[in-house]
């Protein structure tokens, strides 16, 4: 019996045509509390992001699988997992950015993120996620606090200067010209686990739905995977299912799918 699930918002729960949460997705998902199904969002954006675009409409979730899944809280905002990345690997990239300042990326803390610099290569990312810029601030705010993420916008080629510079940490790309950098030890799969750990779920118990690499430890870990019509071909070959793409309503075609809701 499914007890909780997990969402990836961008390519899952909104597309980057379909800006926001459909009417027919929004009804189920209270229709899933409603019948006792915890929530959780699963995400590489921050809270604050969720907030400032809207996309989530009047959405509740029991749950918050945030920046990647470095840091997670409960409905209330209480943390159960704090997991910045370590001050080695972030002065290694402090200093990537001394010799490489035409690089932009963002610094993503919890309540606060920045952008390194502002070029026509963050003009074009950010209009494709719809989310408004970020204020820029000088690199040296990695030695300042806690930062969960950090996003270059690079290509496949160029990401090789910041992962060498931080050893203990990993990459997942999300964008031809976008990585999340996080720690080797983390990601959603990780903040998956804290979740199922403070809310006493088993794997039998969780589905996660999601379409991207990002995703795939997510996916790894539910007892029911679900890819998005639209998601990578890596991530549709390794899901349980395979359902309709965002503007299909994807997510509520599987939901009927699996008995969750009633067809």
């Amino acid at each position: 019996m499914i007890k909780g699930i997990f969402f990836d918002v961008d390519g899952t729960l909104v597309s980057f045509r379909q800006k926001f949460v459909s009417d027919r997705l929004l009804a189920d998902l209270a229709a899933l509390r409603e019948r006792g199904v915890r929530l959780f969002l699963s995400t590489g954006r921050a809270l604050q992001d969720l907030e400032h675009t809207g996309m989530l409409r009047d959405a509740r979730f029991d749950g918050f699988v945030t920046l990647g899944g470095q840091y997670c809280c409960d409905g209330a905002g209480v943390p159960f997992r704090d997991a910045p990345i370590g001050r080695s690997d972030l002065r290694g990239a402090y200093e990537v950015f001394r010799a490489h300042p035409e690089l932009p990326a963002v610094m993503e803390g919890n309540g606060e993120s920045y952008l390194t610099i502002i070029n026509d290569r963050v003009r074009q990312v950010y209009e494709f996620l719809h989310t408004q810029l970020y204020p820029v601030r000088d690199p040296a705010w990695l030695l300042e606090g806690k930062v969960y993420q950090l996003a270059p916008f690079v290509t496949p080629e160029e990401e090789g200067v910041f992962l060498s510079a931080m050893p203990g940490c990993k990459s997942t790309r999300w964008h031809t010209e976008g990585i999340d950098i996080l720690p080797r030890d983390g990601g959603k799969g990780a903040g998956v686990r804290a979740a199922m750990e403070r809310y006493g779920l088993a794997r039998e118990e969780i589905m996660a739905f999601g379409d991207g690499e990002n995703d795939m430890a997510m996916l790894a870990e539910a007892g029911v995977s679900v890819a998005m019509g639209n998601g990578d071909r890596e991530v549709r070959d390794m899901a349980d299912y395979v359902t309709g793409a965002v503007e299909e309503d994807g997510v509520s075609q599987a939901l009927r799918h699996f008995g969750l809701l009633p067809g």
